[in-house]
C-alpha cells in the first residue's frame, strides 16, 4: 500500500469535513470562536495545498474582521452637471435616446448617460499630446480626470495598471472602498494613451451603511480550499497572488439591495473567484 498516498487522502478528507462543519455552523448563527482552525490545522491546510501544487504567493494570510451585511444602491448624478464637466458649459451637443440611456456626441467625444447613474465615455481624437507617456504620468492623469471631469474625489482607491499595446497607454482601474473594504462591483477604469483619455466607464455604486449585527467570517484558508475544490477545471501547479477580504454581489434591478462579505481570491493567470464569507458558497 502506497502510506504517503493514503495519508494525503486522510488528510484531505479531515480537511473537508472540517470546512463542511465550519460552514455548518456559520449557517446556523453560531459563533466563529466554535469553529476557528488552530494553528495546528492552518498548517496541514498549507502543507496540503503545497502538495497538491497550490503555491500561496501572498505575504501573509491574517483572519478576517468581523462584517456586517451591506446596502448598496446606485448613485444618483445629475445628467446636466455630468455635460457641463465632460463638454464644457457652452457646448450643446447632439443626444440620442437609446434603451436605458442617452447618447451624447459633440466632434470627436461621445458620451453614454445610463438611468442607473453609469457612464461611458469615448474620445476619438488621435492627435498626440503625451508623446512620453510613463505609467506614472498615467496615472496622474486618470486621477486628475476622475476628480474634475467626473468629480468623485473619496472612495476611488487605485487597484490595478495594464499596459495596452495597442494604443500604448495604461488601462487604470479603480474599486471603491468604504470602511476599509473593497466593493468591487463599484469600480471605474480609465484608459489613459499618447492621444490623452480614450475611454472611461463610470459603475459607481452608493454604500448606505450596514444592516445587522457584526459576524465573525470564515479563514481565508477556507475559502482557499472551496475554491480549489469547486473548480474542476483548474489545472495544477497554480499561484494565489491576492486575498482579500470585502464585498461584492450582482448588480441588481432595483432602489437598493444588500451585499454579503466575500473572500477576494484572484490566481496567477488573472482569474478572479469571489467566497461569501459568512457561508463559504462561491458567489457568481
Amino acid at each position: 500500500m502506497d502510506w504517503k498516498k493514503a495519508i494525503s487522502i486522510l488528510t484531505a478528507s479531515f480537511i473537508a469535513l472540517n470546512i463542511f462543519l465550519a460552514i455548518n455552523l456559520y449557517r446556523q448563527g453560531k459563533s466563529a470562536d466554535e469553529f476557528s482552525l488552530t494553528p495546528g490545522q492552518q498548517e496541514e491546510i498549507k502543507k496540503f495545498l503545497k502538495e497538491k501544487g497550490v503555491d500561496l504567493s501572498v505575504e501573509s494570510l491574517k483572519e478576517g474582521r468581523p462584517q456586517s451585511l451591506l446596502e448598496v444602491s446606485f448613485e444618483k448624478i445629475d445628467e446636466e452637471e455630468v455635460l457641463k464637466n465632460f463638454f464644457g458649459e457652452k457646448e450643446i451637443p447632439e443626444v440620442i435616446e437609446v434603451q436605458d440611456s442617452r447618447k451624447y456626441t459633440l466632434e470627436n467625444q461621445q458620451l453614454i448617460v445610463a438611468d442607473n447613474g453609469f457612464i461611458t465615455y469615448f474620445n476619438n481624437n488621435e492627435e498626440v499630446i503625451w508623446p512620453n507617456l510613463t505609467r506614472e504620468q498615467a496615472e496622474k492623469e486618470a486621477e486628475d480626470f476622475i476628480k474634475e471631469q467626473a468629480k468623485i474625489t473619496k472612495g476611488a482607491v487605485l487597484d490595478k495598471v495594464t499596459y495596452d499595446k495597442e494604443s500604448g497607454g495604461y488601462l487604470c482601474e479603480y474599486v471603491r472602498y468604504y470602511d476599509g473594504f473593497f466593493i468591487d462591483n463599484s469600480y471605474i477604469t480609465v484608459l489613459v494613451t499618447p492621444s490623452g483619455i480614450k475611454t472611461y466607464y463610470q459603475c459607481w455604486l452608493k454604500p448606505l451603511g450596514y444592516v445587522g449585527k457584526k459576524r465573525g467570517v470564515i479563514s481565508p484558508l477556507i475559502a482557499i480550499m472551496r475554491v480549489i475544490n469547486e473548480e474542476e477545471t483548474m489545472t495544477f501547479p497554480i499561484a494565489i497572488v491576492e486575498v482579500k477580504q470585502g464585498y461584492y454581489s450582482k448588480i441588481y434591478d432595483a432602489n437598493r439591495w444588500q451585499m454579503p462579505p466575500v473572500w477576494k481570491i484572484e490566481l496567477g493567470n488573472g482569474q478572479v473567484y469571489y467566497v461569501n464569507a459568512y457561508t463559504g458558497e462561491m458567489e457568481q
